[in-house]
């Protein structure tokens, strides 16, 4: 690695720090283990050890996982170089320290170039003196109008081609962009930037947050989702949101930040993880006008103590300017201090008449109350959360649902248990008795709003989950089910194919597949041989060969871990998503890969439409042609082309292929809904049989399904 990278040097504590144990641990290390790496500098007494290898010493004895530790060595690194002294592989001693803003800022908007135009930092044999001038040509290229990271990328001054370097390596020991991103946030305590960790989250209130919210309800039923974080940061809860969604929803995005370096992290970080610039944007201000996104977050912002008596002030206002615009469909998730949300307030202040008012306009949905250390740099700060949303059933009108959980640590448990208390009640065909709920509790808002200072709390329900086992679970599911089949079921629009018969027959021209990537209407690449013990059921990337495009493997059944991958065939790329994979051998299989990220097995290929060439062909419409050859061969021949580059292509007009693309994506789409139905109507099938065999269920004498009569006949 350029500038001896690779050899930072590292002390004792610093050992200790990285592998989260003790400062004595590291001494016994040193003192019982012949292994240990020995020292090859000493600051003033103090030994410093090369960092490559007490990593290596670490994996090797078992106390340390290479996947886990080798990036956290180098967000180490990077966050030494904010300390007071900085370790210099090529000449010794101590560097100066560079400012802490400045290095987080470069080390985000470094890794979002690479992401954006997919090369290293520090290409191999390139000189050091070029390495900042190419990475300035380079940012903007993709950034001309600095939204992203221009200012960062001109703004490299102290050492940056060993900087550079060491984000190369972090990227290659995160795997990719986007996990290197999420590592350097998850370790942003180690910098001493107070605006980045200041007001960060913990995960499981991430989580608790995109579950409420609905979003991947919406985006299944719809498939896409728009989402609004009025004050967002980083972004912490709009990837919080995305992670909830499959990886073929479309997420749009609408987020503000008020503080100009935190929404450029922000920025980026969508970026990365593959939000297109045409679905997404980013306000520097928090006051923004009002939208028709279907997820909007409101975070209320942390106030001392002796801010938060003020009778003058009402942060409530924001809140209920905000409901006064949500329409159907649409769901706000609000956050924020549990002494304006929750605790009693005094009649006189203003914050409790516009609690009163919400509570009265039947918005709110849900009221909750949080542990306390939500907010790690305030841990004895206690929040709640409110849901609301425009339109209830008419089971809960003039009603709210009231949870208490501070009194325990908010685990992935009690995360989806309130999830489902919540997100169950305001679904179509809710049933009381068949959803039990365990922390929230049904109260008439009337009740809340008669005595003054009254806290929105109230007793946990009793027996909590275990009355859902057995029958009035499988009750619940059934409903479920019952209510996934009903919407799918409703009335659809006609089709129409548009299709008529042409004047007259005009045969249309072909070319072959070898002709058309000669004039790059299309890209051709190879698959790789991988060996069949590498290619498991269980893995992070799919396999595609001629198994699953000839019908013999179900897609996805076949995987691959990605630590194989890198280990083994480290040259083997990934599909894009919408790549078209083709096999001749033994037959003609076509498939589009809509997902992206798998690893095609020789002698499968990769048929690809470049952006710029789908006038003439799109992905959907050249998998179409493809899969109307198979059996096709020319005339007086014996057999179709052996070659995937003989393969004769109909050449369409643009407005033609642009018509046929759009018939084939709502083909796509009714066969998808086909599919959904099918496989509820399994699953139902399956629970009923299991349910009606253990004593658990029984089929009602008036079914409530239409259908063809039962009588049996004589025979």
């Amino acid at each position: 690695m350029r500038d001896g990278a690779l050899t930072q040097l590292i002390s004792m504590p610093e050992i200790a720090d990285l592998v989260q144990v003790r400062r004595p641990v590291v001494t016994t290390w040193r003192r019982r283990h012949p292994g240990f790496p020995t020292p090859v500098e000493n600051d003033r007494g103090r030994p410093l050890f090369d960092a490559g290898e007490v990593l290596d010493w670490l994996v090797e004895t078992g106390r340390a996982n290479r996947a886990e530790v080798e990036p956290d060595l180098r967000l180490h690194l990077l966050a030494c170089l904010t300390g007071p002294a900085i370790s210099t592989p090529r000449v010794g001693g101590r560097r100066a320290p560079l400012p802490a803003r400045e290095m987080f800022a470069a080390v985000t908007a470094l890794i979002c170039l690479r992401h954006l135009d997919d090369e290293p930092l520090c290409p191999e044999g390139q000189p050091e003196r070029h390495i900042v001038p190419a990475l300035r040509e380079r940012a903007a290229e993709v950034d001309w109008d600095d939204r992203l990271l221009r200012a960062e990328v001109d703004g490299l001054s102290a050492y940056p081609s060993w900087l550079a370097g060491v984000v190369d390596e972090l990227i290659e020991a995160a795997w990719d962009c986007p996990r290197a991103y999420e590592r350097v946030l998850a370790a942003r305590q180690r910098f001493d930037v107070p605006e980045l960790y200041a007001d960060a989250t913990v995960p499981p209130l991430g989580r608790l947050i995109a579950g409420l919210s609905g979003a991947r309800e919406h985006a299944d039923r719809y498939g896409t989702v728009r989402v609004t974080d009025q004050v967002a940061g980083v972004g912490d809860l709009l990837m919080a949101v995305r992670s909830e969604l499959s990886e073929d929803t479309s997420m749009l995005v609408r987020a503000a930040e008020a503080d100009p370096f935190l929404a450029r992290i922000a920025r980026r970080r969508l970026v990365v993880h593959e939000l297109p610039d045409a679905e997404w944007s980013t306000d520097d201000a928090p006051d923004m006008a009002p939208d028709h996104s279907d997820i909007r977050i409101l975070r209320l912002p942390y106030e001392p103590s002796e801010q938060r008596v003020r009778i003058d002030i009402d942060p409530l206002a924001a809140v209920a300017d905000a409901a006064g615009t949500l329409g159907p469909e649409q769901t706000m998730v609000v956050w924020g201090p549990a002494d304006l949300l929750v605790d009693g307030l005094a009649p006189y202040r203003s914050s409790a008449r516009t609690r009163n008012k919400l509570l009265a306009a039947n918005v709110v949905e849900a009221v909750i109350k949080l542990p306390g250390g939500l907010l790690p740099f305030r841990p004895g700060h206690q929040t709640a959360l409110w849901v609301l949303r425009a339109e209830k059933s008419p089971e809960s009108q003039g009603r709210v649902l009231l949870a208490d959980v501070s009194d325990q640590p908010l685990t992935d448990q009690v995360v989806e248990t309130l999830v489902w208390d919540i997100v169950t009640w305001r679904r179509d065909g809710y049933r009381p008795r068949d959803h039990l709920r365990a922390y929230a509790s049904q109260v008439a808002i009337e009740d809340l709003l008669v005595v003054p200072r009254l806290p929105l709390t109230v007793n946990r329900p009793v027996g909590i989950r275990a009355k859902l086992q057995g029958r009035q679970l499988m009750v619940a599911q059934v409903t479920e089910l019952e209510v996934a089949l009903n919407q799918l079921t409703q009335p659809r629009e006609p089709f129409h194919s548009g299709l008529a018969a042409q004047e007259e027959d005009r045969r249309t021209p072909t070319k072959p597949i070898g002709a058309l990537i000669g004039e790059g209407q299309l890209l051709l690449r190879s698959g790789a041989r991988i060996a069949a013990g590498d290619i498991r059921a269980e893995g992070q990337h799919p396999v595609l060969g001629p198994p699953e495009l000839t019908g013999g493997s179900r897609i996805g059944s076949r995987r691959i871990d990605w630590q194989v991958l890198a280990e083994r065939y480290p040259h083997v790329r990934l599909t894009d998503p919408d790549d078209i994979v083709v096999t001749l051998a033994p037959r003609l299989g076509v498939h589009r890969d809509e997902s992206g990220f798998s690893v095609v097995e020789f002698p499968t290929r990769v048929l690809r439409v470049p952006k710029t060439e789908r006038d003439r062909f799109t992905p959907r419409v050249l998998t179409a042609l493809l899969n109307a050859l198979n059996g096709a061969r020319p005339a007086g021949a014996v057999r179709g082309p052996a070659r995937l580059v003989d393969l004769q292509l109909p050449v369409l007009s643009p407005a033609e292929v642009a018509r046929l693309d759009g018939l084939l994506a709502s083909a796509d789409e009714r066969r998808a809904l086909a599919r959904r139905e099918l496989e509820l109507l399994d699953e139902l099938c399956q629970l009923a049989v299991s349910g009606v065999t253990e004593g658990k269920l029984t089929v009602t004498v008036s079914h409530p399904t239409d259908g063809p009569s039962r009588t049996n006949p004589k025979h």
